[in-house]
């Protein structure tokens, strides 16, 4: 079993989230949009942030919004050096039985270049409409079976 406990975030892991955000979004960001800029920690919500913890070390964050009629999965980023392990697979699990015991869909957006959508399809997240640089998804709430991925 893996040791992944989520904490909230404080405005104190400002540094931390942004680091993980370049670690696993610079890459598609400057496939798309040609330069890396980074974030202003004055556009960071810790009220919307957990940390995840692998043990006692901090290794991603995950941003998770309650609106009206869905959840929105803002962020889910898990350092490189960690990634592959099955942390994602665990978070996404826990996300999807937030949200059917919620009896809500959830709602996310990925970058167009980012292999992400693959691993949000898994989980049955469908695309719902594009633009020229991210793709909308969206996951209904199954009340009737026990939601699984790959």
């Amino acid at each position: 079993m893996l040791d992944i406990t989520l904490r909230p975030a404080t405005e104190h892991d400002w540094d931390f989230v942004a680091s993980v955000t370049e670690a696993c979004m610079r890459e598609y960001v400057e496939q798309t949009w040609g330069a890396w800029r980074a974030d202003n920690p004055d556009h960071f919500d810790a009220q919307i942030h957990q940390i995840v913890q692998y043990g006692r070390d901090d290794i991603g964050c995950v941003a998770l919004v309650d609106e009206p009629g869905a959840l929105v999965l803002k962020t889910l980023y898990i350092l490189p050096s960690y990634q592959r392990r099955g942390i994602g697979a665990v978070l996404m699990q826990q996300i999807i039985e937030l949200a059917a015991a919620r009896r809500a869909p959830i709602q996310l957006r990925v970058l167009r270049v980012n292999p992400a959508r693959r691993f949000y399809e898994r989980y049955g997240f469908v695309i719902t409409h594009s633009t020229k640089e991210r793709h909308f998804m969206a996951r209904e709430v199954d009340l009737f079976s026990k939601p699984n991925g790959g």
